[in-house]
This record gives structure tokens, C-alpha cells and sequence, in this order.
């Protein structure tokens, strides 16, 4: 490999790992903040990106003005599933398992809806083709774009749970929901737009993803994956650790890409998973996750 060669690789794994980044915040905020496992989390990401590749090939709609109609899309759906699906669930000893069940249903439903609409086939947004040159280095001009959207998102999540008020009361309920409730602070009605704001950074990632990646209905199982292996590698309810864990893993998948192959690459995030639960289970800045 040389310099050149490792640099590139350098330069795609930090863009990918962005978008990976913006896709874990929404697992890491609905984990965080209300304990559920969102098994539903990849087909949000996945509907989103056919939302986009639909009114891109049918309509001629610019992927970045098709991008709010996949977040709201994102963020309504996630508003019913708590509202109608696990909001309803008693807050016992089998919440855990009954959400659970619940969101491998709605993981379920999306999957057959988009199978029934557009197939088994893979689908990708051609959007921007070709790359720019700097300092002897391509940056894929698609790869670029959702880099820097998933990283102005990601600033934006930031000040809104640092600066508003419901972000504010998001971050209490997260840390302790009965004192949270002392103070005033409505429960359910936080964990409603948790869970609406996590599918909407989900939907958010599937729009920029679909401009680099090509994407089946069948595909969401494994940005479940990813999405769970950057939350567990950055630490549970840490920011900044869902960030450098998606990096990890975004420069992990390019190199073993280029060192092994894409299949291998594919299911290295199943491998750091394991690796960081075994030996870190807290992750690198958050709280322990078992």
C-alpha cells in the first residue's frame, strides 16, 4: 500500500464514517433516553433513502430538496410507533422484550411495504457523479455533499439538545427520568419526540446514504447493525463518542475493503461490536451498555 494509496482510504473512511455518525445519533438518542431497542432503526434509514430514489427517478426531484420529505416521513412514523405501539406498553419488567417485539414488527412492515412498491432489487441515486481534486486526493463529489449535510445536522442536533429547552429536557429525562418528572417535565410526551427525532436522523442518514450506496428493502437489518456497533463503540448517551465510533467504523469498513474484500468489510461492524462488548463494555466516553 502506498502513502497515496493510504491516505485515500484515509479520506473515503472519514466521509462514510460521517454519514454513520448522523445514522447512530437517532439509535443513541432513543437508547439513551428511553431504553428501547429500536429494531425498526435500519428500515427508517432505508424507506428514507426510497422515498429519495423515488422522487428522484419519477419526478426529477433534487436529492437535497427531496431530503425534508424523507425526514419528516422519518420523524412522523417514528411519532406514531411511540404514540400508538410503545407508548402503550406497561413500564414493567417486560417493557424490554415487548418493545422489542414491537419494533421488529414495524422493522417487518417496512420491509414488505418497500418490497411491495419497488422490489427486491438494489436502487442508488446517481447524484453528483465524478469527484474533485485537492492536494493529489478525490473527494467523490456525492460522498462529499453527505458528508458535510450529516455533519451540519449533526451541529445542529448538538445546540438543540445544549440550548432548548426540549432538548434540555431530553438530555434530563435521559439521566434521570424521575427526577426529570419532579421537575415538571412532561414523560411521554419527551419520549415521543425522542423517538420522533431518532427516525428522523435515521430517515435523515438513509437520504444521504442512497447517493453513495446502493440500497434494498432487505438492507436495514444491517444499518440496525451499524447503528448499534457506533453507539457501543462510542459509549451509550455520548456525542462525541457516536461520532469518533462511526469514524472507526467508517475507516474500518474502507480498509478492509481494500485489504480483504467487500463481503468481509461488510460484517466487520458485527466483529467490532463484539470486540468492544467484550472488552469495554461502557465504550470509549459513555456509560456500560449491558
Amino acid at each position: 500500500m502506498t502513502p497515496h494509496i493510504f491516505l485515500q482510504l484515509i479520506v473515503n473512511g472519514i466521509m462514510v464514517g460521517g454519514v454513520y455518525g448522523l445514522m447512530s445519533l437517532g439509535i443513541n438518542l432513543v437508547w439513551g433516553v428511553m431504553g428501547v431497542v429500536n429494531l425498526a432503526h435500519g428500515d427508517f434509514i432505508v424507506a428514507a433513502g426510497f422515498l429519495t430514489f423515488w422522487l428522484f427517478t419519477r419526478f426529477q426531484v433534487n436529492p437535497l430538496l427531496a431530503f425534508p420529505a424523507g425526514v419528516a416521513m422519518g420523524f412522523a412514523i417514528g411519532v406514531l410507533t411511540q404514540k400508538f405501539l410503545l407508548g402503550r406498553v406497561p413500564q414493567d419488567r417486560g417493557a424490554v422484550k415487548t418493545s422489542l417485539l414491537m419494533t421488529f414488527g414495524v422493522s417487518y412492515m417496512l420491509i414488505n411495504a418497500a418490497q411491495l412498491l419497488f422490489g427486491n432489487e438494489f436502487q442508488t441515486v446517481m447524484f453528483l457523479p465524478g469527484s474533485w481534486r485537492m492536494l493529489g486526493l478525490d473527494f467523490a463529489k456525492s460522498r462529499a455533499l453527505a458528508f458535510l449535510v450529516a455533519a451540519a445536522i449533526s451541529l445542529l442536533l448538538w445546540a438543540f439538545l445544549r440550548f432548548t429547552f426540549i432538548g434540555r429536557a431530553i438530555r434530563a429525562v435521559s439521566q434521570n427520568p424521575e427526577g426529570a418528572s419532579v421537575c415538571g417535565i412532561d414523560i411521554d410526551r419527551t419520549r415521543v419526540v425522542s423517538f420522533g427525532l431518532g427516525s428522523a436522523l435515521a430517515a435523515a442518514a438513509g437520504a444521504l446514504l442512497v447517493m453513495i450506496f446502493a440500497i434494498s428493502p432487505a438492507m436495514g437489518t444491517g444499518y440496525t447493525v451499524r447503528s448499534f456497533a457506533v453507539t457501543v463503540i462510542g459509549g451509550l448517551g455520548s456525542f462525541p463518542g457516536a461520532l469518533l465510533g462511526a469514524l472507526i467504523l467508517g475507516l474500518s469498513e474502507v480498509f478492509t475493503g481494500y485489504l480483504a474484500s467487500a463481503q468481509i468489510a461488510n460484517g466487520i461492524a458485527f466483529l467490532l461490536f463484539l470486540a468492544v462488548l467484550l472488552a469495554r463494555p461502557r465504550g470509549l466516553f459513555g456509560r456500560a451498555v449491558l
